[in-house]
């Protein structure tokens, strides 16, 4: 077996039938093909084989099928036979999209039902757990909200699931979209050992024992735990370049593992920001919100994080921001995981301009900003100073995603301030909170969809930028 094509379709070449020691050339040509974990004895799973009947040759199988000698054996009769199997799925997240108001999440695990419930953005943690049938590989899992519902089938060899969700989704594994809600979960059943690892996976695959836990090993020394590489596809008994960036979001394999815990994704495009804030001023969790629905309705995983309070200052100058930096966000050490992971924002009174804010450089890239909220609080009250907030955050924030005035006209255009300006009424149909007409307004970068002198921010920003930037502004 020399290549493998996928034009249409997923090739689940794991399986490895033809009994190769490791993947020959494997060519995609439109979708993809799987082949982490690589099996490597083959595989003949059909439920009729009986062990018995092989001889050192290979043999015959009690209805006829031949066996090549070194093909490996599996009975179907219990996917694992060291307990009473229980299929649980773990919902983690769930957050409203748009308005704010309480949804029933119902979850259906072979057709039992369970029931939770959220309102606005919950870390909920809820277990659905679910005797089923020990012989049936593919479990049938439903999740509905409202009217609408997503199906999914868990796979008790493999401990992996597809369907409406599944590894290299686009919107990350383990969160499924609705229309107006999200969720962000987990599923797996009350597996001996604990580890993460499903029976079949360590008698077939990873020949590791089912009693023993393996959680937290890292067999190929490469500073990845089995569970993560296994959980995502990869092969922790076999070195892979995990340097890749396969989402192009700026983080690889290491990063992304770092912030695991906050539904990071190698294969889904993730953003994360640290938010500290001056005594005196907030970032509105309805802010944040706001953001989170941009982002997501692009297939982006947005997480902000408000960390902690800094002390008052009537006026912030550059200098000062970069101070902040290093005391607050990288704790004054240069080797703080937190840099080339989190981009840094700071809410203060106001900036040495007394603008709504600025981006600059912490330390060697353009990875922070400010806003000024002293600023912002005297031009807006109520929800529209929420809506602002939101706003000039995704403006600023839109600096270190690599938008800039030479990148479009409309960008920081002083000329599209007021309806006298020719820029108003020349930029009207970019619709993006970095034209200055719909900064305070728009909580949104535009699509290039609006008509002339529209532009796409959308398929321009850059999620390296922010650690790949070589951006030094004046001070």
């Amino acid at each position: 077996m020399y290549s493998i094509d996928a034009k249409y379709s997923i090739c689940d070449a794991r399986y490895n039938w033809w009994g190769s020691f490791v993947p020959k050339k494997l060519h995609i040509v439109i979708s993809r093909v799987k082949y982490f974990p690589w099996l490597l004895n083959p595989l003949f799973s059909h439920k009729c084989i009986y062990k018995e009947n092989l001889t050192g040759k290979g043999g015959y199988g009690k209805e006829g099928y031949f066996i090549p000698k070194n093909m490996t054996f599996i009975s179907l009769n219990d996917f694992d036979p060291m307990v009473d199997v229980k299929v649980c799925m773990k919902i983690k997240r769930a957050r409203n999209i748009g308005e704010e108001k309480k949804k029933n999440i119902e979850i259906f695990i072979e057709g039992n039902k369970n029931k939770t419930s959220f309102k606005g953005d919950e870390i909920l943690n809820y277990t659905s757990w679910q005797n089923v049938d020990d012989e049936k590989q593919n479990i049938e899992i439903d999740i509905k909200i409202g009217l609408e519902k997503k199906h999914i089938v868990y796979d008790m060899a493999r401990g992996e699931w597809y369907g409406d969700d599944f590894i290299g989704d686009e919107d990350g594994y383990g969160h499924i979209k609705f229309s107006d809600a999200e969720i962000w979960f987990d599923i797996f059943y009350n597996d001996y050992d604990r580890d993460g690892l499903n029976y079949y996976e360590e008698v077939y695959i990873y020949g590791t024992d089912p009693a023993v836990s393996d959680y937290g090993k890292d067999y190929d020394n490469d500073g990845l735990p089995i569970q993560w590489e296994d959980k995502y596809g990869f092969n922790d008994f076999m070195k892979e370049n995990h340097t890749i960036d396969y989402d192009n979001d700026g983080l690889d394999d290491y990063e992304e593992y770092y912030v695991f815990s906050k539904f990071s994704d190698p294969f889904a495009k993730d953003i994360f920001i640290e938010v500290d804030v001056m005594e005196g001023y907030e970032m509105y969790n309805e802010s944040i919100q706001m953001l989170y629905d941009a982002f997501t309705s692009h297939n982006i995983n947005l997480h902000i994080f408000v960390d902690e309070k800094i002390p008052h200052k009537e006026r912030v100058y550059y200098n000062d921001a970069v101070d902040i930096y290093w005391k607050y966000f990288l704790n004054e050490n240069v080797s703080s995981l937190k840099h080339g992971i989190y981009h840094y924002a700071i809410i203060i009174s106001y900036s040495s301009s007394k603008r709504g804010g600025h981006a600059f450089v912490g330390y060697e890239n353009l990875d922070s900003f400010l806003l000024a909220g002293e600023y912002i609080n005297k031009w807006r009250k109520g929800e529209s100073r929420k809506i602002a907030y939101a706003s000039l955050f995704m403006h600023e924030f839109g600096h270190t995603l690599g938008i800039f005035d030479d990148t479009f006209g409309g960008v920081d255009n002083e000329s599209c301030n007021a309806p006298w300006l020719a820029g108003y009424w020349k930029y009207r149909n970019y619709k993006s909170c970095m034209n200055y007409r719909y900064a305070f307004g728009i909580v949104d970068y535009s699509d290039g969809s609006h008509g002339i002198n529209d532009f796409d921010d959308w398929r321009s920003i850059n999620l390296k930028f922010f650690k790949d930037s070589f951006y030094y502004p004046g001070v």
